[in-house]
């Protein structure tokens, strides 16, 4: 009787902890259980002028999310790429994936080419200079979404 009684708890337990594991990790009511960090999709376009609004081919640009943080430490790299013949640049996913640090990000904008297209003067936007429009929407879960951070300068010549 006594080994029949504890065989019978075992599986009732067994049933109501298998039942609750996976409840665990699905819907259950409005809360829903999930695994992983937020994240989201970020584009860098824009276009490097000269003070006379032509643009201006081979500019090195570098966007770094977070210019606080000592490289060594940072979770992330810095995204380079180079201004077109129409001084136009454009990369459809940067490595970066946080959307509440957007603030803290800095393009640069450096030439690199010598006098080959002109000689300018390094310039750095900070967050609050950048334009991040939201295109995507996000699942309203760990997924927020695709931004698109509009970057345009204008450089003078360096003398």
């Amino acid at each position: 009787m006594k080994t029949a009684l504890g065989k019978g708890w075992k599986w009732i337990l067994g049933l109501l902890m298998g039942l609750l594991g996976f409840t665990g990790c699905g819907k259950l009511g409005i809360f829903r259980a999930e695994y992983g960090c937020p994240n989201a999709d970020f584009k860098l376009v824009g276009e490097v002028k000269d003070a006379k609004g032509k643009g201006i081919e081979g500019i090195r640009v570098v966007f770094t999310p977070n210019p606080e943080v000592p490289q060594e430490q940072q979770e992330w790299e810095s995204d380079t790429l180079y201004s077109d013949a129409r001084g136009h640049f454009e990369k459809e996913r940067l490595k970066y994936n946080w959307p509440d640090r957007a603030e803290k990000a800095t393009v640069k904008f450096e030439d690199v080419d010598g006098s080959a297209h002109g000689s300018f003067q390094t310039k750095i936007l900070k967050g609050s200079e950048l334009t991040v429009e939201q295109t995507k929407k996000g699942d309203k879960n760990w997924y927020s979404g695709e931004y698109t951070i509009q970057a345009d300068a204008v450089l003078e010549e360096d003398d």
